[in-house]
């Protein structure tokens, strides 16, 4: 799912850091681990949703987008803190999460970061600009993140190329994930929502120059 919210991404490890109980009285503690899967938001019933993947099952969460306390839009970083990016070996889906939307459209809008599209990211004798595949996420997830998601399949080039000793190419990509998250930025439709985007942006380029191994400039 292309949906981003606060610095949550699908297909990364999660460590609850404190106790909460989400709408349906689903309580998860501080100290328990899982892999963000999937993640939603209802723009009808405004609520936020997730699918955090242990071990062979799934646990399926929801929140209030407005809640006045517990996970909510702009404190998820209080509950939640991200590790390594997991790839997905089989796709977990369930109604509950996602609304009345069909599987279909889930498949579709998922694709950015498995099944054909993730092959296609890690063909690393492509070129360095995946023009056809930055559009096909646009065209199928039509909201503001789209540009995270490329940002993050260009993170995703980036460390294959680091892995295969390529670091001019393992550069290049860097450099366009880094442009597509500051499109991302770039998108917020407010003052408030811009400042959170923007330090989104910072904190993301900060970690993927870390990985890059310094600043490349």
């Amino acid at each position: 799912m292309a949906t981003t919210i606060d610095h949550l991404r699908v297909d990364h490890q999660v460590t609850i850091l404190r106790e909460f109980v989400d709408l349906d009285g689903t309580r998860l503690r501080a100290g328990e681990e899982g892999v963000l899967r999937d993640l939603a938001f209802d723009q009808i019933r405004l609520e936020i949703s997730l699918v955090i993947e242990r071990g062979s099952q799934s646990v399926f969460l929801r929140f209030p987008l407005k809640a006045p306390t517990g996970p909510r839009n702009g404190h998820m970083k209080e509950y939640f803190k991200m590790g390594d990016y997991t790839p997905r070996q089989a796709r977990v889906l369930d109604q509950r999460a996602f609304g009345r939307r069909e599987e279909a459209t889930l498949s579709t809008a998922n694709e950015p970061i498995s099944g054909v599209t993730a092959e296609r990211t890690m063909d690393l004798d492509g070129p360095d600009c995946l023009e056809d595949v930055e559009e096909r996420i646009r065209r199928e997830v039509q909201h503001i993140g789209a540009a995270a998601s490329i940002a993050e399949m260009y993170a995703q080039r980036m460390r294959g190329f680091l892995r295969a000793g390529n670091r001019p190419r393992a550069l290049a990509a860097f450099q366009l994930a880094v442009r597509w998250m500051g499109t991302y930025a770039s998108w917020a439709t407010s003052g408030g929502e811009g400042a959170a985007l923007s330090a989104e942006r910072d904190e993301f380029v900060q970690a993927l120059t870390q990985e890059l191994g310094g600043d490349p400039s």
